[in-house]
């Protein structure tokens, strides 16, 4: 990918990069569970000064407020990240019972302390304890429900990345028949005797090594559209030096930038070859389509790919699945590109068809290198 030139232009995107954090972690506070927790120990102080200035005309007393304020956050920050976690996860309750006892007392005797420095005298009485634990219980209460709101979406989380770690490995298994070195090479050398024989059948034969690199090509490195692409487009002209009636309609429109956008590999690769395995290819009344169009919108200069695949099903029974088809290249594609990407299916006995987004945006054209 390109590099600026310009400190400048780096230093303005590193700004919007930065606005645009902060606006995110606004609008989803839940992602971040102290803030959330922050903002709600806020709102509480605000309300309480607006009531009481209701009530009385005037507020007094600003600092044990704000001391209320930042002793009950800290307290509760403590109690999410450390009481909750050893008594629910870690089944360590008496340990966290002596955490969350320690806690309490600091908090009252920090209280006294600051209370007889700066206000005046107040002694340690059963009065004083009930109400203090009365003030925190509350707040114990919501910390312990967005607590487990934010344990139970992780667990989701963990959950979903196990299984798309699970939908990798069968992927990455498809491709350790053989090894690459070996088969490539051998590849080459025949292309080599290929080329004196036949320039016209090596060109075609190298459709088939260049797909076969391709397929190679570690699941841990970066991939990119116009790579996939690429490799659809050698899938569809093998196919076609196969069959002699081959009616499949490709329309592939994708610009320079696709060598910028990323693509999970084999996914659109996999949704091209589900119209071979399940689609009635070599119907003349019935062509197969498959679009592939990547436009930078107008309006607001994002970039948006669209597929778009229709095909006649097959009447010859039902062919035994691989176990990576569509509904896993779906689970990829939600996971690496999230809100962005949408897709629609449409099905019955005798057709399919598929409109796949993804809505890249515009940020990703000034990524550096």
């Amino acid at each position: 990918m390109e590099t600026s030139n310009s400190g400048k232009g780096v230093d303005r995107l590193g700004e919007n990069h930065m606005g645009s954090g902060v606006i995110h972690l606004l609008v989803n506070p839940a992602e971040k569970p102290l803030f959330l927790l922050f903002l709600i120990f806020l709102l509480y102080a605000l309300v309480d000064l607006v009531s009481t200035f209701i009530l009385f005309g005037e507020i007094d007393g600003w600092e044990m407020a704000l001391f209320h304020f930042i002793a009950g956050y800290l307290m509760i920050s403590l109690y999410f990240t450390l009481v909750l976690p050893e008594y629910f996860l870690y089944k360590r309750r008496f340990r966290a019972v002596i955490y969350f006892l320690v806690l309490l007392s600091a908090l009252v005797l920090v209280k006294l302390l600051v209370y007889n420095l700066f206000v005046g005298e107040l002694s340690l009485s059963r009065n004083f304890l009930v109400y203090e634990f009365n003030r925190v219980f509350h707040f114990l209460i919501i910390t312990s429900v967005v607590w487990t709101f934010y344990n139970n979406l992780k667990l989701g989380q963990r959950k979903y990345q196990v299984e798309m770690d699970h939908e990798q490995l069968k992927v990455m298994h498809r491709s350790m028949q053989l090894s690459s070195h070996f088969v490539l090479n051998s590849l080459s050398v025949y292309l080599a005797r290929i080329i004196k024989l036949s320039p016209d059948l090596a060109t075609e034969f190298t459709y088939l090594t260049s797909l076969l690199r391709y397929s190679f090509k570690e699941f841990g490195e970066p991939n990119f559209l116009k790579e996939e692409v690429k490799a659809v487009e050698n899938y569809l002209q093998i196919q076609e030096m196969r069959f002699s009636r081959l009616s499949v309609t490709p329309e592939i429109e994708v610009p320079a930038i696709a060598e910028k956008l990323p693509m999970p590999k084999l996914c659109l690769l996999t949704l091209v070859e589900n119209v071979f395995f399940h689609g009635a290819y070599t119907d003349a009344d019935h062509p197969c389509m498959i679009k592939f169009l990547l436009i930078e919108e107008e309006s607001t200069g994002d970039w948006e790919f669209t597929v778009n695949i229709a095909n006649k099903i097959q009447g010859l029974g039902v062919k035994p699945r691989s176990g990576f088809g569509a509904s896993s290249v779906f689970r990829v594609l939600s996971n690496e590109f999230g809100e962005g990407f949408q897709y629609k299916v449409q099905s019955d006995e005798s057709s399919y068809s598929l409109q796949l987004i993804i809505h890249y945006g515009k940020a990703v054209q000034n990524r550096p290198d």
